[in-house]
């Protein structure tokens, strides 16, 4: 899998974020000063540029001033409580003779996220606002009006009011139309995930309705041949205890159709599993560790002799689905030791905890101990592929005593680690 390279740290959105909030608070702050100084214009009735240049902030305005600061900054968390901030500078610019830039920016962090009343309770209050603030700066002179100053209105001209209505609805649609945007933009983005999101949905889907039709397949075929010929071979062994004079030869007829009605019923369990692998209730059917001794039972009736060591730390903590693997490595480690090695002795030790996993090792005769190469045929290739499905480690040898040993190593999982 190739990762995406990370992107330059310019183009970080955290920082992009900060870029912009700084640009927006300079901005204001610039426009709340004009605004403040020049209602202090309007109120000294100062007409002449040279004396606006000269004046000083009084001590009337630099409350006004302060609270125009605080406004500018709280722009900062306009993200975090948009409706708040929004109305609180909106409430503000309608009382005190602040600048009409900074309602706006509020309004759009309000537009981007809120809908319904508290959007239109916004939207009211900042369209007061605008109102308000345009149509004070309406009421100057060119030194003490930046629209005047804009339009180059004379100072003996009445401000018309349809210019104010004009400059707040523009103003305001500029806003909402931008905002708008922006959010159709989101929505535009969230939905092609969302439908990215549902194409995989729905391709997993399909890829596990093929494999659940193969898995149908598979185990129709497997349920046809085999357990046709199971149930051949329990009837005969059945006839053959029944008619055999020999009590040997009927014990072994016995040993016959039990071990092919158990047959039976693992393959039935086996199609269950095959047939639905997430169903609780079949997997706990399935043997664990702790249907080992009926295991060895079953290989020293058959006539293998087994010596087994078992001993697991906490086992009681191990999950079933390891167990469940543990058991299956075993008796194929076992049935490939009575394939090779009919009659030879097999010593068995299982051993393990939560600080070393679960290990399953075997040593019987070798049929050729002057022949070290290993030729792995289905059983042990099939068990080298479950030890790896389960994330283990198995490796087979031939010791210096033409022993031949077989070691697995499957990795500890607790109940409740592996179920959280």
């Amino acid at each position: 899998m190739v990762l995406d390279p990370a992107p330059p740290w310019w183009r970080a959105p955290r920082l992009r974020r900060g870029v912009v909030t700084g640009l927006i608070v300079l901005c204001c702050l610039g426009t709340q000063v004009l605004s403040v100084s020049y209602a202090q214009y309007r109120h000294d009735g100062i007409t002449e540029q040279s004396v606006a240049d000269a004046a000083q902030l009084s001590d009337r305005f630099v409350p006004i001033a302060l609270v125009a600061i605080a406004v500018v900054i709280a722009l900062i968390w306009r993200h975090r409580w948009p409706v708040w901030i929004s109305l609180g500078i909106s409430a503000l610019t309608v009382a005190l003779p602040l600048d009409a830039i900074t309602p706006l920016f509020a309004l759009y962090a309000v537009l981007l996220v809120t809908s319904g009343p508290w959007l239109w309770a916004s939207m009211g209050l900042a369209t007061a606002a605008e109102f308000a603030s345009v149509w004070r700066d309406g009421t100057g002179t060119k030194v003490s009006s930046w629209t005047r100053g804009m339009f180059s209105m004379d100072d003996s001209t009445h401000f018309p009011w349809w210019l104010v209505i004009l400059e707040t609805v523009i103003f305001l649609a500029v806003t909402i139309g931008l905002a708008m945007l922006v959010r159709s933009r989101r929505a535009l983005r969230a939905s092609q995930v969302n439908q990215g999101r549902s194409e995989t949905k729905l391709h997993a889907l399909g890829e596990e309705v093929a494999r659940q039709a193969e898995r149908e397949r598979i185990a129709r075929e497997v349920h046809d041949v085999l357990g046709h010929r199971l149930s051949l071979l329990s009837l005969h062994a059945s006839g053959l205890e029944l008619a055999a004079d020999d009590p040997k030869l009927a014990r072994s007829a016995a040993l016959v159709r039990e071990g092919a009605q158990e047959s039976m019923a693992d393959l039935r369990s086996l199609l269950a599993v095959l047939r639905q692998p997430s169903d609780p209730d079949i997997s706990k059917a399935l043997p664990t560790l702790v249907d080992l001794p009926q295991l060895i039972d079953e290989s020293l009736a058959a006539g293998s002799p087994v010596t087994a060591t078992v001993f697991l730390d906490r086992g009681a903590e191990l999950h079933d689905q390891v167990s469940r693997s543990a058991y299956r490595i075993t008796q194929e480690l076992l049935t490939n030791a009575r394939k090779h090695a009919p009659g030879a002795p097999v010593r068995l030790q299982i051993e393990g905890g939560p600080d070393r996993g679960v290990q399953i090792g075997t040593a019987n005769r070798a049929p050729d101990p002057a022949d070290r190469t290993i030729r792995p045929g289905n059983g042990l290739t099939g068990l080298h592929e479950r030890v790896q499905q389960a994330g283990g480690e198995s490796w087979v040898w031939v010791d210096d005593d033409g022993a031949f040993r077989t070691l697995v190593r499957l990795p500890w999982q607790s109940r409740g680690a592996a179920d959280g």
